[in-house]
């Protein structure tokens, strides 16, 4: 969450009239974050929202997202789903650009969560899969294979010959990874402990699946794990694993072959961040306003990942 684009009072108080529930009293904008402008508002009713403005997410993305958390929060999942006006209407434009508005979340993000998070964690993300199995929804991964192939064409000079050999491999265990026989369906795609808010001890809000899309859901587990269960160093530590392990079966049980590939959809999870994170450094290297996040965190993860074959 951050602001790239300034708004005024004025013009999201003239917005929330369609929804009738009360004049904005103050708005508040987010301060990190890497894509979109959110604002925190406060009403005279006492409702708490939180608008977003996409900066460069299609019409067309966003009426999946719309759609799938919708769905999801109609299976009673802790997932918040965009408001929408008096005509029925979720999707709104500001400044030229689309919006949502979501109801706010009680609750706050664990910065060095224990194993009981990582139980609570799990659970919720295998039953987010155990429905999203049974919905009709599909969506390209947007960071999937032609993605990850674009991004390493980007970075690619300003990597060193030892790190594109790296990469190179992992795109070819990407294109075998698409070839096997593995659950899929719409995944978050970025569930790290700043998409997740926790409330009296339990989950109160999954967040922002605007990276989500169809692709192999031990992918959306990798991608977890790797952040969740690792340590201030950046090691993954093995009974917090085993203990996302346990309690994501306990919602949805993991096939043989998922089992077997379980090691390298760690490495992809591991290298899809990398590959964003540096396509994100060079950006703000050539004067793009960007909230920047370590790549080399994930390179390492990638290499202590691959150290285990």
């Amino acid at each position: 969450m951050a602001v790239y684009t300034e708004l005024t009072k004025q013009q999201i108080g003239d917005l929330l009239s369609a929804y009738e529930l009360g004049d904005l009293q103050s708005l508040r904008g987010a301060g990190d974050g890497i894509e979109n402008t959110t604002y925190f508002l406060s009403l005279d009713s006492g409702t708490e929202l939180v608008l977003t403005l996409f900066e460069s997410l299609s019409r067309d993305a966003l009426l999946f997202y719309i759609e799938l958390t919708s769905a999801l929060h109609d299976k009673c999942l802790p997932v918040p789903c965009p408001l929408r006006d008096g005509r029925g209407c979720a999707l709104q434009s500001l400044a030229a650009k689309p919006v949502l508005i979501f109801p706010r979340v009680a609750g706050e993000h664990i910065r060095q969560p224990g194993i009981e998070e990582v139980r609570k964690m799990a659970v919720v993300l295998g039953n987010i899969h155990r429905h999203s199995l049974s919905l009709s929804l599909q969506h390209p991964n947007p960071y999937g294979l032609q993605w990850m192939q674009r991004s390493w064409a980007i970075i690619r000079s300003s990597l060193s010959e030892q790190e594109n050999q790296m990469l190179v491999e992992q795109l070819r265990l990407k294109e075998k990874h698409l070839a096997l026989n593995l659950p899929r369906a719409v995944i978050h795609g970025d569930l790290f402990r700043d998409n997740i808010l926790f409330f009296d001890g339990e989950i109160s809000g999954v967040i922002d699946f605007y990276g989500a899309g169809t692709d192999a859901l031990l992918l959306d587990m990798a991608i977890a794990v790797n952040d969740w269960c690792t340590n201030a160093e950046g090691l993954v530590d093995a009974e917090k694993r085993s203990a996302f392990m346990q309690a994501y079966e306990s919602q949805r049980s993991l096939s043989c072959e998922e089992h077997e590939h379980w090691q390298q959809a760690q490495q992809l999870a591991a290298t899809r961040f990398w590959l964003s994170r540096q396509h994100e450094q060079m950006l703000v290297q050539q004067g793009a306003e960007r909230v920047l996040k370590d790549p080399k965190h994930c390179k390492r993860l990638l290499l202590q990942h691959l150290n285990r074959l």
